[in-house]
């Protein structure tokens, strides 16, 4: 079913139209609530209510082409995450006076990054962390942006930001060590 056939038989609350946007977009969201949340319990109740709230707003939603319904999908999630973090008081973030610098030693270009491991640390970082570097990094928000989603100051963004990157870089490097040995 094309997007715009899923969406007005969901605003029409057809169970055959909500199941086609379940079942298109929940594998794809479940990975990026579980890079944000980090286990499978959290993730499952986040996916949960942001589904819900999806069924409930699809009437509001402006199509815009291809693809927008995704977007808006995964916007949801990620808000919804966010604010399962905040309600959990799970992100801690340290307010810095001076921000650590943004350049990052690059691992060796002779060193293979494996997704698997990649994966590994990101549940491994710290949840500010990790939040940041998400929207960041992969989501492609701006600080200015992360500083108004999360409640906190642009320059703190910055600095979790280069906190989540160097981690990522250690992590990386003793992980791709300890494998050589």
């Amino acid at each position: 079913m094309e997007e715009q056939k899923i969406i007005s038989g969901c605003v029409r609350k057809e169970h055959s139209a909500q199941r086609d946007l379940f079942d298109r977009y929940y594998r794809r969201n479940f990975h990026v609530a579980m890079r944000y949340l980090g286990n499978h319990h959290d993730t499952e109740d986040v996916l949960s209510v942001s589904f819900t709230r999806i069924f409930k707003n699809i009437g509001q939603f402006e199509y815009r082409g291809e693809g927008s319904l995704q977007k808006w999908v995964t916007t949801v999630v990620i808000n919804e995450s966010i604010r399962f973090l905040k309600s959990k008081k799970a992100l801690l973030f340290q307010e810095e006076e001076e921000i650590l610098s943004l350049n990052v030693p690059i691992i060796d270009s002779g060193d293979l990054l494996d997704l698997e491991k990649v994966q590994q640390v990101l549940e491994e970082m710290p949840r500010g962390y990790r939040t940041v570097f998400n929207l960041f990094a992969i989501e492609g928000y701006t600080h200015k942006e992360i500083a108004g989603m999360l409640q906190i100051h642009e320059n703190t963004s910055k600095s979790q930001l280069s906190k989540a990157r160097n981690f990522m870089v250690t992590k990386l490097k003793k992980k791709n060590s300890d494998a050589v040995r």
